[in-house]
Formats: C-alpha cells, sequence, structure tokens
C-alpha cells in the first residue's frame, strides 16, 4: 500500500508499507544540475522578483548581469510567476515569453530559438495562437522556420530574406497579448550573431506598435552585455536599465536549508547549516549542490542529526569529482595559451591561495612568476570579463567557490596535510 502524508513539511516524504514493516522513501529534495522550476524550491528571490516585474510593467527594458551559475534562469523563473499576477489596476498580468539564445549563433539559428520558445510555451492558449501566427508567418515567407534542426533543407534563402523572417516572427511576439513581457536569456550570444540582429529587436520590439512590450536581457558575461546598451554605435544604446542579479543571504539559505533537511527526514544541526553556507559562500548552485551530497551521505541513523564533520567530508569529495574536469580544462586552456593566458593562471593561483585584497604585493608577484606584481591587476580585470572573478567591497573573489578550492587543493603551495585535512 503507497500513502502520501499531506502538508507542507511532508510534501517530499513517501512512505512505504508493506505488511508490518514501514519505512520512509524520501526524495532528495535539492536541485542543482539543471535551472530551477519550482517556485517552492527557489530561495531568497522574492523581493527582487516583484521588483523586476514592476519595472517591466512600467515599460522598462532591464539588462540584469550574472556570473555562470548563479541563477539568472532560476531567476526568470520566479519572475514568470511574479508577471503573472496583478500588482494593482494599472498593473495587470502579463504574458511572458523566455527565449534562450545560447545557441543563437545565426539569425536563422535565433528564428529557432523564438520557435522553440513559442511552441513549448506552458500556457496552452498562448502555444496555440503562436501556432496559428507562425504557420500564417511561413506561408508568408515561403519555408519553414524550423530550418537549423537538420529535419528541413532549404535554398535560396538569403540573409535578407532571414532578416526579414526573424523581423515577422518577433513582430508577431507583440500580437500575443496586450501586456507582453519578453525575457532573451544568455543575452550576449547575440554578440556573435551576424546580420545586426540588435537592430531588428530594436524594430520588431522597440518601434511604434510596440508600446505594450517590455524586454529583459540577461546574460554572463558584464562587459559584453554592457557593450550591447552603452555603446552608442549599438542600437539598443540608452535603451534599458541594468542591475546585477543579488546575492541569497545566508539566512535565507539556512532557512531553507534548515526545513528541506527536517521535510524529509535527515535533520542537519545549525552548526552544519552554517558550515555549509560558509563553504559554499551561498552560491546558488554549489549551495544545492553540496546540500545533495550531504543528504545522500546521511543515510544511516547514526549519521543524524547532520553535523559540520560530514559536511567538510562531503565538501572534499565533491570538489574533487565529476566538475574536477571542467576546472582541469579551464587551467589547462590558460596554461597552453600565450604570456596573457599563463598571467591570468597565476592570477587565478594567488586568489585562491592568498585571497584578493593585496594583489600588487611584490612577494606574491615573485612567488607566482610574474615579471612584475603590477600586472596582476590587469589579470584579474581579463578574468572578470570571462566571468571567472567578481568584485567585492574587499577586491577580488573567485566566482565559484568549488574551483577556489579546487585551486587551492592543486596549489603546489597547499599543506602536505591539505588532502588529509579534507
Amino acid at each position: 500500500m503507497l500513502a502520501v502524508p499531506h502538508g507542507t513539511a511532508q510534501r517530499y516524504r513517501t512512505v512505504l508499507t508493506i505488511g508490518t514493516i514501514d519505512w520512509m522513501a524520501a526524495l532528495n529534495p535539492f536541485v542543482w544540475s539543471r535551472p530551477i522550476d519550482d517556485p517552492s524550491k527557489i530561495v531568497g528571490m522574492d523581493g527582487f522578483a516583484t521588483e523586476v516585474a514592476l519595472m517591466l510593467k512600467a515599460q522598462t527594458n532591464l539588462v540584469i548581469f550574472g556570473p555562470r551559475d548563479t541563477g539568472k534562469t532560476t531567476f526568470t523563473t520566479q519572475l514568470m510567476h511574479e508577471l503573472g499576477r496583478s500588482h494593482g489596476p494599472d498593473a495587470p498580468p502579463h504574458q511572458v515569453v523566455r527565449i534562450n539564445l545560447q545557441r543563437a549563433m545565426s539569425v536563422p539559428a535565433f528564428c529557432a530559438c523564438v520557435h522553440d520558445a513559442l511552441i513549448s510555451h506552458p500556457e496552452r492558449a498562448l502555444r496555440r495562437e503562436a501556432r496559428r501566427q507562425l504557420q500564417v508567418l511561413e506561408k508568408e515567407i515561403g519555408f519553414d522556420i524550423k530550418v537549423v534542426k537538420g529535419t528541413v533543407r532549404r535554398s535560396g534563402v538569403t540573409p535578407e530574406q532571414d532578416a526579414e523572417a526573424l523581423h515577422a516572427q518577433l513582430a508577431s511576439l507583440a500580437r500575443l497579448s496586450s501586456h507582453m513581457v519578453v525575457i532573451f536569456d544568455e543575452f550576449q550570444m547575440l554578440r556573435h550573431c551576424p546580420n545586426k540582429p540588435l537592430s531588428i529587436i530594436r524594430s520588431a520590439l522597440m518601434s511604434a506598435g510596440s508600446n505594450h512590450v517590455s524586454l529583459l536581457m540577461t546574460g554572463s558575461i558584464r562587459n559584453a552585455l554592457r557593450m550591447m546598451v552603452e555603446n552608442s554605435d549599438e542600437p539598443l544604446f540608452g535603451e534599458a536599465h541594468q542591475a546585477e542579479l543579488p546575492e541569497i543571504s545566508q539566512a535565507d539559505f539556512i532557512e531553507f536549508l534548515d526545513f528541506q533537511f527536517q521535510a524529509t527526514g535527515k535533520e542537519a544541526d545549525e552548526e552544519a547549516l552554517q558550515h555549509l553556507v560558509n563553504l559554499t559562500r551561498s552560491h546558488p548552485k554549489r549551495t544545492q549542490q553540496l546540500a545533495w551530497a550531504v543528504w545522500g551521505a546521511a543515510r544511516k541513523t547514526s549519521d543524524l542529526p547532520i553535523r559540520s564533520d560530514l559536511v567538510q567530508r562531503t565538501f572534499g569529495k565533491v570538489v574533487s569529482g565529476t566538475d574536477a574536469q571542467e576546472f582541469q580544462a579551464i587551467v589547462q586552456g590558460l596554461a597552453s595559451g600565450d604570456d596573457t593566458a599563463a598571467n591570468d593562471l597565476r592570477a587565478l593561483s594567488v586568489l585562491a591561495d592568498r585571497g584578493g585584497e593585496r594583489l600588487t604585493s611584490r612577494a606574491s608577484g615573485i612567488l607566482y612568476g610574474f615579471s612584475s606584481h603590477t600586472r596582476l591587476p590587469d589579470a584579474c580585470e581579463r578574468l572578470y570579463r570571462r566571468g571567472l572573478l567578481q568584485r567585492t567591497d574587499a577586491g577580488w573573489r573567485i566566482v565559484d567557490p568549488f574551483f577556489e578550492e579546487w585551486l587551492r587543493a592543486t596549489s603546489p603551495f597547499a599543506p602536505a596535510d591539505y588532502a588529509a585535512d579534507d
């Protein structure tokens, strides 16, 4: 017999009963390998989502920057729910179309990204209306928009025709609702897209007849986004307010972790929760990932309540696990580059070993092989543009706490007993 108890605290818990034997088979409540689409599992985004929703409803275009894996796509999920609420008679619910531009390396590919967003939209009524408009549009332009999916062959289509097709496709978004927000996720990809996609966006969605449409553009490469909206030569110059995705507070994350561990029968003490968020610096993905691994490690009754030593042991295993291949690829890519890339690698090592407060230290310059200690700040600026570093009040910091720990553990200057301490 399968019984599912009711109540908020029991939502992740399933009790199986066979004869006289009962046991708990709870699902791991932590999600880290993909963006979160369940609003109940999104941490610390409510206030910012409301603020952004009100700006968009006031017809202000926005650019939001956030380093990689810090929750931009998850935030847009929370935002879509907030935009669907009424905030008063002058701020009714808005329809939202979210377009993932990760594959938009050409105008035809951009068309395919828009097509995918429309035909997979979660709201049935909008999805049906979008399909109807796409069918009309495809008859007008004379070919199927799904040109980059490998199932449709075409010939004789010029770049100008592609541009017209994209323009018509984007313009059709404005006809889907009288209150529309279009989210362009990974917007910085368009800097590699030929045939002036920004001009097409401006003409289709930011001209007369589209005043009811607001745009949100997100990306992980701050300088690329800034160049697209701050450069007076670009079509979107001065057309969007810029904001940064805020960090999630430790208090919010500890409360979330505490509830999730308790709700699934694996209570963690306060010191363990604090240690967990200290290790991950409340980084959205890494906090969920470490919590996921700790939850899995706490399988025996003797492991409960979860304590700091289990968190620390699990942290060492996760950092040296599968993500290490990605970290090695970053290091090897820099190591095989020119002298500038080598300096960038040296800067990462300095930051991991010594922090980012005294970058102009002559001792650090000599110890890590810089020809001059004055080259450290320039290397940090380049790493910042790559999305590997972020600025803090205290200086520079590596964005990914797991990458920072991996660099520290593999440093030639790491203590001999470092692995044993983990």
